[in-house]
């Protein structure tokens, strides 16, 4: 029988490896992360008839959350592929800094967009403006979310080469008809994949769509948790929010097709825009500034002085600090678990011989794509069960469920992919030579790890770290839902705010936020201009 060292009996002739360390680890760090997902589906085993006391709440959660689909993703569309498709195919004064400002709405949360409408539409007296409605609700989402559909069409765009361009127009088309016609079906890959993300976040919220009065699944859910204290029913209607989610991805998926492959070969030499002048190109500047003034500009303006007011009328209660100190303490140290995690993840998968980390890090990081609402509900009832389980053996209390464990580990799970993806990424960049040279003068692949992949991959880390903070500190569903008493931050501080319509209360927490989502929007933009 010819078995490696360290194996285990198998059939004859055959080798059989003992899983490695790493192996080992990153599995099960995986699993960690993944497990309370499984409740999801469970959920209908262990109470199959929990909804039926809240039936009336599923036509009108599935009527909004449609509304909303259908509208955000039109709206996004439109938007977004036209704003990129300007500034790829035209030239005009100011393009090249306005192709920059029109990636700012991304720092915007829906929310603290809402603050604003709402407070605008009060003091105007503008009863005519129903913002408090379906279409407020979408034209608030397609706003602050068509940047992703712009980024994507835009870089789809620019890689587009002009032969078929220009075959189109020799073919008797015009340049307008030829962008419609043949760069945009090209391009329509990237143009989903922006759709699919604008709606993802859409789903995702309930800030905005909790303020506007629509009854979506995340409102639904925290109805049945909040109002009726029923976990098993909030755990179902998280169940069909994912389902919506899934089923959104995998359309996306097939819509794509074979154009990937069209887009590939369409690759070539940069297509030269077309110059405007005079009032046409004077419109084309004025058209995107007038909007990212909207998004962007008005609602810092009106903050800010809402800001000045509170202080100054002395509204500005302990309440502000302790909240602000809330934000930043929990995104930090979530910075470190989620970073530490993604790291092992990454890592992991490199040094394993095994297919096994590979499978576990794409189920470890699904987490992204569902709400905050739905990874709240999930991560909750594991810890329950184990914090009852702790109390029946030690009898030592509730230790994890009302604490900030629970935050810890929905924010590890929702935020996971976003660390390592560019973890990993940064890892990919490390030449494996170096790894198989600091083992051969001895060290092992931890003191690798450590010493030389750490500081190589620094930036990525860094990255991953901005990036992890800046959702932490505007994550508010998740937030909402697992607080400990007393644990209100500046994202639950402007929700309850803006519920009351104390708006100028809600404006430094609001005005906090958005300036530090305008960090990686700024990181973003600088890398995006290195690229090009």
């Amino acid at each position: 029988m010819g078995l490696s060292v360290g194996a285990r009996g198998g059939p004859a002739g055959r080798t059989v490896r003992r899983p490695d360390g790493w192996t080992v680890l990153t599995v099960v760090a995986a699993a960690l992360v993944a497990a309370p997902l499984l409740v999801l589906p469970a959920s209908f085993l262990a109470a199959p008839d929990a909804l039926s006391d809240f039936s009336g709440l599923l036509p009108d959660a599935a009527a909004a959350t449609a509304i909303l689909l259908v509208g955000v993703g039109i709206g996004t569309l439109v938007l977004g592929t036209g704003l990129a498709a300007l500034v790829s195919f035209c030239d005009f004064p100011g393009r090249s800094w306005l192709e920059w400002a029109l990636v700012l709405p991304l720092a915007m949360p829906g929310y603290v967009f809402t603050l604003f409408a709402l407070g605008a539409a009060d003091s105007l007296g503008a009863s005519w403006l129903d913002v408090r409605s379906p279409v407020g609700a979408v034209a608030v989402f397609t706003l602050v979310l068509y940047p992703y559909v712009y980024l994507l069409a835009r870089s789809a765009f620019l890689s587009q080469g002009p032969e078929l361009l220009e075959a189109a127009r020799g073919l008797g088309l015009s340049r307008s008809r030829a962008i419609v016609r043949v760069a945009v079906p090209l391009a329509r890959p990237a143009i989903l994949g922006g759709v699919a993300l604008a709606l993802m976040e859409s789903l995702a919220d309930f800030g905005t769509v909790n303020l506007l009065g629509l009854q979506t699944f995340t409102n639904a859910i925290y109805k049945v948790w909040f109002g009726a204290f029923d976990r098993d029913a909030a755990l179902q209607l998280g169940t069909l929010l994912v389902s919506i989610t899934l089923t959104l991805l995998l359309l996306e998926r097939l819509s794509r097709g074979r154009a990937r492959y069209t887009q590939e070969a369409a690759r070539g030499k940069a297509q030269a825009p077309v110059r405007l002048r005079g009032p046409v190109g004077a419109l084309a500047l004025a058209g995107p500034l007038l909007l990212v003034g909207v998004v962007v500009a008005a609602p810092l303006a009106q903050l800010a002085v809402w800001s000045v007011n509170s202080i100054a009328d002395g509204r500005l209660v302990p309440e502000f600090a302790a909240s602000a100190r809330n934000s930043l303490m929990l995104a930090g140290m979530s910075v470190v678990l989620v970073v530490g995690a993604a790291l092992v993840l990454a890592y992991g998968r490199r040094a394993s011989r095994s297919a096994a980390p590979k499978g576990a890090v794409r189920v470890a990081t699904i987490g992204y794509g569902l709400p905050g609402s739905v990874v709240a509900v999930a991560v909750i009832v594991p810890l329950g069960w184990l914090d009852h389980r702790l109390d029946d053996i030690a009898g030592v209390g509730l230790l994890l469920t009302g604490t900030v464990i629970g935050l810890f580990a929905a924010y590890t799970v929702r935020f996971l992919a976003l660390a390592y993806q560019s973890v990993d990424s940064g890892l990919e960049r490390v030449p494996r030579s170096l790894d198989e040279a600091a083992r051969g003068l001895g060290s092992d692949r931890l003191d690798v790890l450590a010493r030389v992949h750490v500081p190589l991959i620094s930036g990525a880390m860094l990255t991953a770290a901005l990036l992890v903070f800046t959702e932490v500190m505007k994550e508010l569903p998740a937030t909402l839902l697992l607080r400990p008493l007393g644990g209100d931050t500046l994202a639950v501080a402007v929700w309850q705010s803006t519920a009351e319509s104390l708006y100028e209360t809600a404006a430094l927490p609001a005005l906090l936020i958005v300036l530090v989502g305008l960090l990686p929007v700024a990181a973003l933009i600088r890398l995006s201009r290195r690229a090009l």
